[in-house]
């Protein structure tokens, strides 16, 4: 029978890979689109790639990037939340050029995300491979991942890794056959890799609502075992895969934490939307449809910024909610029943859990004066601009539970096939007779940037950063230009630089005697180059925010507008937290390295104990 065909591993490979191969070509067309161009978002960072391949050529790879001469007269890299030098996009452009680095990482995640929610569907939950690869598509096609990477948010890759993180926090974690202390180790050690590359990639906005999402599935599990004895092994290890991860990324979040004292921008407004019916309908709305067709001005309110679609698109199609629908109907009376097992037992926990955990989204995102008066005064929360990418939590849990339906409900079950024949046809035809074109007009060009790249691979060296410049409109006034953080291309550091940490209008830069010219010019008894400590340590350099570097630092500022390291001091906090990531780093090779060899090993013993 067909439906024997799908549950073949080899099958199941060749579906995988069509659909993966299927959604490169629907959405890899607008890396770049017709006009050649890139999404807005790549002003900002595909001169970021170009600018970590300028430090890899000057120091290798193993040299921090603290800091970049290439933007604003000169910042932080390493502390700056949204940079991604420690990633796959980055370390690909040591390679290859920027837009096939693009290309690649986009395919990469892509798979992976696949590939991790069929694992966690088919391993953990115990589902066929028809389901497994229906809960895969469903995670591919999500509206998240594909226009953002298209807009130009990179940090946003890091998301399709949230069913692997999900796995190996809950793999093996069966009551018939609990697992191994080195079972339990090895996946406390990947969980906190993938957690820290999450965070180095980037994705530091994204973490809490991305934690809360396994969380849930997590909860779901547990749902099916009486004793919890599942979930406390789950909040065991991911309690201690995050410490792990904390210090290996220890180095960055102290950093970071340095340079977002300095810069809390906390005067924005929080938009909100009024009245939890509204909220609903829109967010059945994104997660079935996505962001197209949606009047973001006349929902949203007290916003600062109008949200371009790209904010708005999470959809997974249409058809979980038909899922859920017939599953509720043909179940109904077998859900009632099953629901009396509930009542005064753990799963009621996990349910009231699980609910409480769903409407944090909506609680955040719920508009009233006095409430919104409050998230204002709360720390972290009062600086951000807006909250509904916490949506992205609803993703993963809207695809875990149509598949379970599919997997549990008796009529659907039977029709596995074809209900995954017709998901198919939805998903896909859905995503291609989408409207695109508000992304198909995306006009950053990226040529400079590539022509940059080349010339300086063929030279083998990058240039100096020997002065700085200010964008301009056509008529010669200064302007925040869209493509204004391309002049590293030729030498140059732009001031009114495209860099969200210090403001979307630059409200927080202090500029001080920063003026277009030599970055070695002097004025005022100093260079015309910010002294980029200052951000992270200005008492242990005994400086302000935004001061610039002395003259007696000449050697310092000529090292730093050549991308090379330069002496400064640093605070007792970044030398203990650099010394832990080391540390953690060090040891974790080293456990790698022991479990490979341990693996080799048992592979030898048994090839001499079956060889004649």
């Amino acid at each position: 029978m067909i439906k024997d065909l799908f549950q073949k591993k080899w099958a199941a490979a060749i579906i995988g890979w069509l659909l993966i191969a299927i959604h490169f070509s629907i959405f890899s067309q607008f890396l770049p689109n017709a006009q050649g161009k890139l999404g807005h978002d790549y002003a900002y960072n595909l001169p970021m790639l170009l600018d970590g391949y300028y430090w890899f050529l000057n120091n290798g790879l193993f040299s921090v990037p603290w800091f970049t001469p290439s933007f604003c007269g000169g910042m932080p890299l390493l502390a700056n939340p949204a940079t991604f030098y420690y990633s796959v996009v980055q370390f690909l452009t040591f390679m290859v050029d920027p837009l096939t680095s693009l290309r690649c990482t986009f395919f990469i995640f892509a798979a992976l995300g696949f590939w991790g929610f069929y694992i966690l569907l088919t391993r953990v939950f115990a589902t066929s491979r028809i389901t497994g690869l229906l809960g895969g598509a469903l995670f591919l096609f999500n509206g998240l991942y594909a226009y953002r990477f298209i807009i130009g948010h990179l940090e946003f890759h890091s998301f399709m890794l949230i069913p692997f993180l999900t796995w190996f926090l809950l793999r093996g974690k069966s009551v018939e056959s609990p697992p191994s202390s080195r079972e339990m180790t090895n996946d406390v050690v990947l969980a906190a890799l993938l957690i820290s590359y999450m965070f180095m990639s980037g994705m530091t906005q994204l973490l809490i609502p991305s934690f809360i999402a396994v969380i849930l599935i997590a909860l779901i599990k547990a749902v099916d075992d009486p004793d919890g004895r599942v979930l406390w092994r789950f909040f065991l290890c991911f309690a201690l895969a995050g410490m792990l991860a904390l210090a290996l990324c220890g180095v960055k979040l102290v950093a970071a934490l340095a340079f977002l004292k300095n810069f809390q921008r906390d005067s924005y407004l929080l938009p909100g939307i009024s009245g939890i019916v509204n909220q609903l309908m829109l967010l059945l709305r994104l997660l079935a449809l996505g962001g197209d067709g949606v009047d973001s001005e006349g929902i949203i309110v007290n916003a600062e910024f109008v949200l371009g679609r790209h904010e708005l698109e999470y959809s997974l199609s249409i058809f979980p909610f038909l899922i859920l629908t017939i599953g509720m109907i043909t179940g109904g009376a077998k859900f009632s029943a099953k629901m009396q097992e509930f009542l005064n037992s753990f799963r009621l926990f996990c349910l009231g859990l699980i609910l409480l955990l769903l409407l944090v989204p909506l609680a955040l995102n719920y508009y009233s004066p006095a409430w919104n008066l409050f998230l204002k005064s709360v720390p972290i929360i009062k600086s951000l601009s807006n909250f509904f990418r916490w949506f992205i939590i609803y993703i993963p849990i809207l695809v875990l539970v149509s598949c379970l339906v599919v997997e549990k409900n008796l009529l659907l079950r039977r029709l596995q096939l074809p209900v995954f024949i017709a998901a198919l046809f939805i998903i896909i035809g859905q995503n291609l007779v989408t409207d695109k074109s508000f992304y198909a007009e995306e006009d950053y060009a990226p040529g400079p940037v590539l022509s940059g790249y080349d010339r300086v691979r063929n030279e083998g060296k990058p240039p100096v950063i020997r002065n700085l410049t200010v964008a301009t409109d056509m008529f010669g006034n200064a302007a925040l230009t869209g493509n204004r953080n391309d002049a590293l291309v030729n030498g140059d550091s732009q001031l009114l630089c495209y860099e969200p940490m210090f403001g979307f209008r630059l409200e927080f830069l202090p500029i001080k005697t920063s003026h277009p010219g030599p970055t070695l010019s002097t004025d005022s008894g100093v260079f015309n180059l910010k002294n980029p400590t200052c951000y992270l340590y200005p008492q242990e350099n005994s400086c302000e925010p935004g001061d610039h570097f002395q003259l007696e630092q000449r050697s310092e500022a000529e090292n730093f507008i050549s991308f090379k390291p330069f002496t400064y001091h640093m605070s007792s906090w970044q030398k203990g937290a650099n010394l832990l990531s080391f540390c953690t780093l060090l040891g974790i090779l080293i456990f790698v390295g022991a479990s490979l060899w341990g693996q080799l090993r048992q592979l030898l013993r048994s090839g001499k104990k079956t060889s004649p």
